[in-house]
């Protein structure tokens, strides 16, 4: 199975969707996830067509959340059978868009497995630091929820605004939840944000590779289970995902 995660850059600093769509359309098109959480969900988003354009092959999780008020939609094959879904928004953190979209899914072969779509309080400092920790916890609390519930494997992603030394990943570490990117065979070692693209002369946006290795990464992909194997953990360079988002999409292809 393959999960992949992406910051989709929100529409609020001038950077319009309908120039931006067809690129990241075709980022999805080609690595064709199994799983696909999205963050920066706005109302231009809901409204661009992408959700559409995606319908044949993919159901939807959290866009029916009444007045696109829900930023972290996400969405799946329709192989797999929706058996539970639900949507927090992470109490600790002064922002509607951030919050966690959940389901359960049954694969065809009949296995069972939760995943959680997130974005975490975004702010520099001692005091926002605490929020994201806040933050984790209460996801933390949701995964173990879904893991004693259906005694299933927990998968987590998301833009968490934070990078691996920080005290979030303690408290993942403290509860067993281990990063996918550890878990993995094959690995790409570089940050997954590589900053704002550029709108050049010709009205579209130019982006450019990171120098940033993975201590920089912000969007992560964790994981509930000591049974899951993770086969590659790989952060999107193509040309049309640096054009169209600050964020590189991440995948990771899984077993379980």
């Amino acid at each position: 199975m393959r999960i992949m995660t992406s910051n989709i850059w929100g529409d609020y600093f001038g950077n319009p969707v309908d120039v931006r769509i067809d690129d990241i359309y075709g980022i999805y098109k080609k690595y064709n996830p199994d799983i696909l959480g999205l963050q920066e969900i706005t109302k231009r988003w809901y409204e661009s067509g992408l959700f559409e354009r995606l319908a044949e092959e993919y159901a939807w999780v959290g866009t029916e959340i009444a007045d696109s008020n829900n930023f972290v939609p996400f969405c799946y094959k329709k192989s797999y059978k929706l058996i539970a879904k639900g949507y927090e928004y992470l109490a600790e953190t002064p922002d509607v868009t951030k919050g966690i979209t959940w389901a359960v899914l049954k694969a065809e072969d009949e296995k069972l497995f939760a995943v959680c779509n997130t974005h975490f309080w975004w702010r520099t400092g001692p005091e926002h630091d605490e929020i994201r920790v806040k933050n984790a916890h209460q996801l933390v609390r949701l995964m173990k929820y879904l893991k004693e519930l259906y005694n299933c494997p927990v998968f987590a992603f998301g833009d968490m605004n934070t990078t691996l030394s920080s005290d979030v990943f303690e408290v993942y570490s403290q509860n067993g939840i281990k990063h996918l990117h550890d878990l993995a065979d094959q690995k790409d070692n570089m940050s997954s944000h590589h900053g704002d693209p550029v709108c050049g002369e010709d009205g579209k946006y130019h982006g450019k590779k990171t120098e940033n290795d993975k201590s920089f990464s912000i969007d992560h992909m964790i994981v509930l289970d000591d049974k899951v194997k993770a086969l590659q953990y790989r952060i999107i360079e193509d040309q049309p995902a640096l054009d169209a988002t600050d964020h590189s999409p991440v995948f990771c292809d899984v077993e379980f």
